[in-house]
């Protein structure tokens, strides 16, 4: 089974569209935890609407916390042996789920991602245009991929443990499995680019390339 986990704050106008996206999955053995961080809009009420589902719960805290320890609340409360991350603006594709447990499985991985779009003038933009494969975690950490949240996988035993997400390498599927609606900190940050060993001469030289 896979747990989806829907962190929240103020979102009202937009979590129907992401909790839609959940319900509508190819894939049906899931559970979905959403945990509203506080929220002071109507953002419970658009919730209470899809707990009929009996695979969606809802937990709302009262006092707002980073979304690192929302995750880690919720992440306590389910049993999925996969964990996908997804924030309230975010929207996945029918087939996200199947798309990301399938790569996985292919490729022996702990973690999995793909490819997604990111909405600019109310148009989506695909990010990245790589073939399926399995990449390193060094590929990762020099930003071969983008890692966010409702792009990517992990299992349950890496869950809870961000620091080791870019120690691991990652299955790729190339479906586009995700619209994010707002700019988001990557899951795992690439590395800051190293300059060549050319720039730096040109540099001391004070020779602008």
């Amino acid at each position: 089974m896979i747990t989806v986990i829907v962190t929240l704050h103020n979102q009202e106008r937009s979590i129907i569209s992401a909790l839609q996206s959940v319900v509508a999955q190819t894939a049906q053995q899931w559970e979905c935890v959403v945990v509203d961080n506080a929220s002071t809009d109507a953002s419970e009420f658009q919730v209470r609407s899809y707990l009929i589902d009996r695979r969606m719960r809802y937990c709302r805290l009262e006092q707002q916390v980073s979304v690192e320890e929302a995750r880690r609340m919720a992440l306590a409360t389910t049993t999925g042996e996969w964990v996908v991350f997804l924030d309230g603006a975010d929207y996945l594709e029918s087939n996200a789920l199947q798309a990301l447990y399938l790569a996985v499985k292919k490729y022996g991985t702990l973690c999995g991602a793909a490819n997604y779009s990111v909405m600019r003038d109310g148009e989506p933009h695909p990010h990245n245009y790589l073939h399926e494969q399995k990449l390193s975690a060094q590929q990762v950490l020099n930003g071969e991929i983008g890692v966010l949240t409702g792009n990517s996988i992990f299992h349950r035993s890496i869950a809870g443990k961000p620091e080791e997400w870019g120690r691991q390498d990652f299955a790729y599927t190339e479906h586009i499995i995700l619209i994010s609606g707002e700019a988001s900190e990557p899951l795992v940050k690439p590395l800051p680019k190293k300059e060549s060993w050319v720039k730096k001469l040109l540099g001391k030289l004070g020779v602008r390339s």
